[in-house]
């Protein structure tokens, strides 16, 4: 009984000391990214347009160019995002059903530079929202 005591424990042992939990990801240090501003989305037949202003200053260590995530929900139903490079103003969504409501959510995403594993090196700025009917 000993033996199969102490044998478990060794099993034991071995199974809990060999899994390692990593840290999550807490903070995203340094200054936050401006949102964009004059949102604005119009439809032309089966299209939304997106229009958008980028913030006029970003933080220092960020990356240039940023980028733009536009995250569609249809509904009140997330249908997915889309990152667009090279800083772009504007979208056109191009599968438009008059019938349904449509969300889009703007966000700029700005990378930084850094070796710390623990520390992302994105930031994304608070997203703004325009909804079309």
């Amino acid at each position: 009984m000993k033996k199969n005591i102490y044998y478990i424990s060794i099993l034991l042992f071995f199974l809990f000391s060999g899994c390692k939990k990593d840290e999550i990801i807490s903070s995203k240090p340094g200054e936050s990214i401006s949102p964009v501003t004059n949102l604005q989305g119009s439809i032309a037949g089966n299209k939304v347009n997106l229009n958008w202003k980028l913030p006029s200053s970003l933080p220092k260590d960020i990356v240039t160019p940023v980028s733009v995530l536009i995250l569609t929900s249809i509904d009140g139903i997330n249908k997915g995002t889309l990152v667009l490079e090279n800083a772009p103003e504007n979208y056109i969504y191009t599968s438009f059903d008059p019938s349904k409501k449509y969300k889009f959510t703007i966000k700029v995403i700005g990378s930084v530079n850094t070796e710390d594993p623990f520390v992302s090196n994105l930031r994304y700025s608070p997203g703004e929202t325009v909804a079309v009917n």
